[in-house]
């Protein structure tokens, strides 16, 4: 194992999402003396199975497993986790955000505790660590984890994308080693991911249970309740997939009115599933209404087009939330509209102060410029 060596490990199904992961670790402050590789990992069937793969295919004695839509956002993220590491031999992993004690149910595990996370527009702050250190946990989220030991991920099992972290948190702790959130003065990340489909989540979370039943806050014994509940949200993930591909359909067919319809129903105001959707829909009336020059929905658009065309915007926004390109100022200002900007920082920016503090006069040019239409 190479002691002065830092490898970032990623599944990668999406190359722009990946691409802008990349361009945040390559901001990252290198301590002198380490080399950091960039292991990318495609058509992986899992998970687990494609984090297996990138620890085989690397000697770095240190690795961070990172989601391909996480963006490192302090530079100083690298010796940061040194100086833990070194500090407790027997630390075996890192997360950002976690939990001091397992849930009693599949629902009840992912409400974190402990840390600190910028989650799209929402800033989560839960326990903090004391001033250096950090706090021990039962579970980490997978969003981010960082090793200095390597322990295989149990694909035998976690054959998809769901409990892999929970999973690979229970074999640390099998194997002796602590798993801890840091303390974080500035929060260290940005999950720039999308609601969870869900789809799979409850038949992992049954397969949990079987494969750690007996570990300390964990029970193989279900309430009717909850096998109830489990069954509810899959059927809701399910229908929630059917809407999308309907909506992406009416998307390529141009049916603008009837997705202002669709949208204007309460039911779906604050769907996390259909955001970017709804997000598309009220920034194309928005500009219509006001007679904008540019456009954010073009005609002939697919929803593929117009998606990517959304998430260049809020990729470009959250470059200037966190100071990581005075130019993506630029090009905002040449290919959007102030109301794409004013919808996208509603739905997606957690320090909306910064962005107006660097398009505050633009936005107010461009407001001027529409009334004068």
């Amino acid at each position: 194992m190479d002691r002065k060596k830092i490898a970032f490990i990623t599944c990668v199904n999406d190359e722009a999402k990946y691409e802008e992961c990349r361009y945040y670790l390559q901001r990252l402050c290198v301590p002198d003396g380490y080399t950091v590789d960039m292991i990318s990992i495609r058509k992986a069937p899992s998970m687990a199975s494609g984090y297996n793969a990138g620890m085989a295919d690397s000697d770095a004695k240190y690795k961070v497993y990172l989601h391909q839509d996480v963006l490192i956002i302090n530079i100083r993220f690298i010796g940061d986790i040194l100086k833990l590491f070194a500090g407790d031999e027997k630390l075996g992993m890192l997360g950002v955000i976690g939990k001091k004690e397992m849930g009693t149910t599949a629902l009840t595990m992912m409400k974190w505790d402990t840390g600190r996370i910028v989650y799209d527009c929402e800033i989560i702050n839960r326990k903090s660590p004391e001033e250096g250190g950090f706090e021990e946990v039962a579970s980490a989220d997978g969003l981010l984890l960082a090793t200095q030991y390597d322990i295989a991920w149990r694909e035998d099992v976690f054959d998809g994308w769901d409990f892999y972290d929970f999973s690979q948190c229970m074999e640390f702790k099998k194997a002796g080693y602590k798993v801890g959130i840091p303390y974080q003065r500035e929060i260290w990340c940005c999950h720039d991911g999308l609601c969870s489909k869900l789809t799979a989540y409850f038949d992992y979370y049954e397969r949990f249970l079987s494969e750690y039943a007996g570990m300390p806050g964990i029970s193989a014994d279900r309430s009717s309740e909850e096998l109830r509940v489990c069954q509810v949200n899959k059927e809701y993930a399910d229908h929630m997939e059917e809407l999308k591909k309907g909506i992406e359909d009416l998307i390529s067919f141009g049916g603008k009115e009837q997705l202002r319809v669709f949208f204007g129903n309460a039911d779906f105001q604050d769907n996390l599933h259909l955001r970017e959707y709804k997000a598309a829909v009220c920034i194309d009336w928005t500009e219509e209404k006001e007679r904008s020059p540019i456009r954010l929905w073009n005609a002939g658009m697919s929803a593929s087009e117009l998606i990517r065309k959304l998430r260049n915007l809020k990729c470009a926004l959250k470059r200037i939330e966190y100071n990581a390109d005075d130019s993506a100022k630029i090009y905002i200002e040449m290919n959007y509209s102030k109301y794409a900007v004013m919808e996208m920082c509603s739905q997606y920016v957690a320090y909306e102060d910064r962005i107006y503090q660097k398009l505050g006069g633009w936005l107010s040019d461009t407001l001027r410029g529409d009334q004068d239409l």
